[in-house]
């Protein structure tokens, strides 16, 4: 009996020591384990997290070409404005030239106009002199043709401010222009 009890303590301690050798790499196992299970649970929400983010991907990937495309519309667009601007500012250019043009030769006639009246007015005050000094004529013959002149005169003076106006008003639009 005593060998069988020694043969049991010995088998006791084989156990023993088998126990804790394999103790060790049950006690690693069981973490490695763990640590399976927690790269598992990890790896479903990566999983989960990579489908929603390609997801969402795939909406602002159609997104930008839904952006790219009214990028090119609003390009061509912009482009076509641009042109119509600079027709619309080369007529206004050349319309501006042409009045221009035209008011200097309204200035230049308006000019001459008035330069002819004045011409016009000297002259026939000469001949008024003229004639009143050569006919030594009656006082009241003479102040009824001082009042019609004066009248005539006084007409065309307002003849000649009216053009001196519209002279101005003509000059004033070009400088404007």
């Amino acid at each position: 009996m005593k060998k069988k009890e020694e043969r049991n303590e010995k088998l006791m301690a084989d156990i023993t020591s088998e126990n804790k050798r394999l103790t060790e790499p049950l006690q690693v196992a069981l973490a490695e384990g763990e640590s399976l299970k927690k790269e598992l649970t990890n790896y479903q929400k990566d999983k989960v997290s990579l489908h929603d983010t390609k997801a969402r991907l795939k909406v602002l990937e159609e997104n930008h070409k839904q952006l790219l495309w009214e990028h090119e519309v609003l390009e061509q667009r912009f482009t076509q404005v641009e042109k119509e601007r600079d027709e619309l500012y080369n007529q206004f250019i050349k319309r501006i030239i042409s009045v221009q043009q035209k008011s200097g030769l309204k200035n230049i006639i308006l000019e001459n106009k008035v330069d002819s009246l004045k011409e016009n007015l000297e002259k026939k005050d000469i001949q008024l002199t003229e004639v009143l000094k050569a006919t030594n004529a009656n006082p009241t013959a003479v102040a009824n043709l001082t009042n019609k002149l004066e009248e005539l005169l006084e007409s065309k003076n307002n003849v000649i401010k009216e053009l001196q106006y519209d002279l101005a008003k003509v000059t004033k639009v070009c400088k404007n222009n």
